[in-house]
């Protein structure tokens, strides 16, 4: 793994292009990590966790308790009509 900062990547784009390495791009004046940049090899095998793990965290809200209880309070009310 290794830390590159914002005007190195200017310096040598393929440190983003063709990543070889896990590479964090920091901030060059707080020095706080703020990209993590992967090679495609590493990607495809992390994939489908990287993926059901970013739709948990964009349906957060959707997928919490309370909205789970309310789901099953509306599903109660359809099969009483039915």
């Amino acid at each position: 793994m290794i830390t590159i900062s914002s005007s190195d990547v200017i310096k040598k784009p393929s440190y983003i292009t063709n990543p070889l390495d896990i590479t964090f791009v920091e901030d060059a004046k707080k020095h706080i990590k703020k990209s993590v940049v992967i090679p495609y090899s590493l990607y495809e095998m992390v994939r489908e966790k990287i993926e059901d793990e970013l739709y948990l965290y964009e349906n957060k809200d959707a997928l919490s308790k309370n909205a789970y209880d309310e789901f099953l309070g509306c599903e109660e009310v359809v099969e009483d009509l039915a």
